[in-house]
């Protein structure tokens, strides 16, 4: 793992969601400086603190880490740290959820 790729790509998403280093810090309970020290690749941090960055930034840890998504999605959405599916899902209820759930399961055989 590089720090200094890995601090990129947290400012690169930072930055997608309009967010500062402060509004960033506030929602991952960090300080601002933190922010700054790692998306300068100056400093590493901690599984929980990934985590709670990712989960601000909308993005997985894969992607944060290693540039990649882990679901096997094809190289062109790996490029893509926000992707329209997730916003879509956001709102949706967990019945909401299952319903989509249950379609998707039925057209994804189908998707070429």
């Amino acid at each position: 793992m590089n720090q200094a790729e890995l601090g990129h790509r947290i400012k690169q998403c930072r930055k997608m969601q309009k967010l500062t280093q402060e509004k960033l810090a506030e929602s991952a309970n960090v300080s601002p400086h933190y922010i700054y020290e790692i998306e300068k690749g100056l400093k590493t941090m901690s599984l929980s603190t990934l985590a709670d960055i990712a989960s601000v930034l909308k993005v997985s840890t894969d992607y944060l880490l290693f540039g990649t998504h882990s679901h096997g999605f094809s190289s062109a959405t790996t490029e893509i740290p926000y992707d329209r599916l997730n916003q879509l899902l956001q709102n949706l209820s967990p019945q909401q959820r299952d319903n989509l759930a249950d379609i998707l399961s039925v057209l994804l055989p189908r998707l070429k």
